[in-house]
């Protein structure tokens, strides 16, 4: 009786332990997202992103002038213009995403997605 208490003891620390390790272990989202008509592009850094300009397909380009740090933006994808105004349509296809700006601190940031052609 001692001994299959002991055990269940075991097993149940080894359980708690293993469900613990599983927290640790959470997926991180990708940085830029493509889904249902919208881009999402993620600030999982720990500094906050300035002066950010969003480039699609390398002709379309959106901005905003911050994204905070572990924070997110998520436009749809008729909302990016080209140089002449002309917006993409929703049912194009989406090759490449470029976010550019700055840190907090000063240093250019980059963060693609696809395969862009300029950036």
């Amino acid at each position: 009786m001692r001994r299959l208490v002991l055990s269940l003891g075991i097993l149940a620390a080894l359980a708690g332990a293993w469900t613990l390790s599983q927290r640790g272990c959470a997926r991180k989202l990708a940085d830029i997202a493509i889904e249902d008509g919208a881009i999402t592009v993620r600030n999982q850094t720990t500094e906050n992103w300035n002066n950010v300009r969003i480039w699609v397909n390398d002709y379309y380009s959106g901005t905003a002038s911050e994204i905070r740090a572990g924070s997110f933006l998520r436009e749809p994808v008729t909302r990016f213009v080209a140089a002449q105004g002309q917006t993409l349509k929703a049912s194009a296809p989406i090759t490449s995403v470029v976010v550019l700006g700055t840190t907090a601190g000063g240093k250019p940031l980059r963060v693609a997605w696809g395969k862009p052609a300029w950036y």
